[in-house]
């Protein structure tokens, strides 16, 4: 099924609460990383995991952020890591979350949920290698785009 046209889509990683220190820092590393834009062999990893072959087989999205999609945005469909340089500039949101916040469709390519569920085992897993523990978690977020209130 097709991602709703209605909602805002964001995939969201974080890590265990209660996770040792040492783990905590590994996971602060990783996330600079990914939301830096130096994450091009972040994402061929979590695509390696992947088990869906258009996931495996998606190209890299050479953006300032990263990402995975066609670089051609009127094309094809994209997921952008979320840009830490942008976003850290707001104390709301200094977070430990791992964000897509970009979950773009296209006219011609869409996004199902299971694409997005196979992005988010991918992602546990290399997340989970990276920082050399299992504590990773993942979800899809959707905000219905006619209750945004800022």
């Amino acid at each position: 099924m097709n991602i709703l046209d209605t909602h805002i889509h964001k995939l969201r990683f974080y890590i265990d609460k209660d996770a040792p220190e040492q783990y905590m820092k590994n996971w602060d590393k990783f996330k600079l990383k990914c939301e830096y834009g130096d994450n091009k062999q972040i994402v061929e990893q979590i695509k390696s995991y992947c088990k869906l072959p258009q996931n495996k087989n998606i190209p890299y999205l050479n953006r300032k952020e990263g990402g995975m999609g066609g670089n051609n945005n009127i094309v094809h469909k994209q997921i952008r890591f979320r840009d830490y340089k942008l976003w850290s500039k707001s104390p709301r949101y200094n977070d430990s979350y791992i964000i897509f916040d970009r979950i773009e469709n296209t006219d011609i390519e869409k996004w199902t949920y299971e694409e997005l569920d196979d992005i988010i085992y991918g992602f546990i897993k290399t997340a989970n290698y990276n920082i050399k523990a299992e504590c990773i978690n993942g979800s899809i977020e959707m905000i219905n785009e006619n209750y945004i209130f800022e």
